[in-house]
């Protein structure tokens, strides 16, 4: 076999809902008859295409955030006063989090995948306001990844 393949180990807590995940790029081959284990050539390669994980505090405020959005377009809850007051939050916490939904789909994704600038997590968007229209929503993300 001359792939790099992942080998890697996955622990779950059910109460935390924690996930923790390795990964190792191993490359083998056959060396007098016995299988060796050694890094692929292209390792550093390997490496920095899963390196680019997404943020999970910032996916999951996006989460909520839509969550709660539909809890209050289909009536379930009236507003983020409500919402707060059932998940036991703050009501800001809760209206900055719901902030999250303005965003340009593009972001989303980018933050899906991983890709934002290094800065743009869930606590700077607690910090800065996030413009209306999406194209200024462009700019002033690109200047976050300028400033890196």
């Amino acid at each position: 076999m001359n792939n790099a393949q992942s080998v890697g180990n996955s622990v779950a807590s059910t109460s935390n809902q924690v996930e923790f995940s390795t990964f190792i790029p191993l490359k083998f081959v056959k060396r007098g008859g016995h299988s060796v284990v050694e890094p692929p050539e292209n390792v550093a390669q390997v490496i920095k295409d899963h390196a680019q994980l997404p943020d999970t505090k910032l996916v999951e405020g996006l989460t909520r955030a839509f969550y709660w959005q539909r809890l209050i377009d289909e009536g379930i809850v009236r507003s983020g006063v409500e919402i707060a007051r059932q998940e036991g939050l703050d009501q800001a916490t809760v209206n900055e989090c719901m902030r999250l939904t303005l965003l340009d789909p593009k972001i989303i994704d980018s933050i899906l995948q991983g890709t934002q600038p290094k800065g743009l997590n869930l606590h700077w968007f607690t910090k800065h306001t996030i413009p209306a229209l999406w194209s200024e929503q462009h700019g002033k993300f690109q200047a976050i990844a300028d400033s890196q």
